[in-house]
């Protein structure tokens, strides 16, 4: 499992067992002392982030390569889109898992495939597969785009080079949003993991890695903060 050394410095792990027998590194962002903070801006901190932190896992993908625990798939949060691009470099399998409930991704990728303009003029918003929204019911990224604008580029876009992933994973109930389960249908791939080291890349950190080890999988989570 990896995390920025910025975050590794609260993490506080001499008092935690949750890690278990689980490897954990550090990858610098390009922000060490102050995180996102350092950056100054959202569109700083990202283009900062891609540029050395996309360095670094390659350099974290060859030292596992160059171990007894070679890496053969990274499950990456869409959000950072670049992680994909890296691992396609080492032909590695790209899992792409959607954290946020799909009603939400559901949205979004409506608004990028300019199926939703946005701003919206005209509420009701009419989606097939969900109810009629009013503005209210829409993410604030969609309700107001100018909101954050690094961030509005950043939710969009994570669905410019999704059809490179071979596996999507989504978190979500079906029976709560079978719907609105467009995922499945981008993907439908059947792979044996049983004998995989996995790497996930997210915002959120240590989430599955019991999932991953009670499958016999070696979990190796990069973590990125924004």
């Amino acid at each position: 499992m990896v995390t920025t050394i910025f975050i590794s410095k609260s993490m506080h792990l001499q008092s935690s067992s949750l890690l278990g027998n689980v490897q954990l590194d550090f990858i610098s962002d390009g922000c060490d002392q102050g995180g996102f903070g350092q950056a100054g801006s959202v569109s700083t901190y990202l283009s900062r982030m891609q540029e050395i932190g996309s360095n670094n896992l390659r350099e974290l993908i060859k030292k596992y390569n160059s171990s007894d625990h070679p890496i053969d798939c990274v499950v990456y949060d869409p959000l950072v889109i670049w992680v994909l691009d890296v691992a396609k470099e080492f032909g590695l399998f790209g899992a792409a898992f959607f954290t946020q409930m799909c009603a939400v991704n559901y949205i979004y990728y409506h608004v990028y495939h300019g199926l939703l303009k946005v701003p919206i003029s005209s509420p009701p918003i009419s989606i097939q597969g969900l109810p009629l929204l009013d503005l209210r019911d829409t993410p604030a990224f969609v309700y107001d785009p100018g909101f954050y604008p690094a961030y509005f580029d950043l939710v969009m876009n994570q669905f410019s080079n999704i059809h490179k992933a071979d596996i999507i994973l989504v978190n979500s109930f079906y029976k709560l949003e079978e719907q609105v389960y467009f995922l499945s249908n981008l993907h439908s791939i059947s792979t044996p993991f049983q004998e995989y080291v996995v790497i996930y890349y997210s915002f959120d950190i240590i989430s599955y890695v019991y999932g991953l080890k009670n499958n016999n999988l070696m979990p190796v989570i990069v973590h990125q903060h924004v």
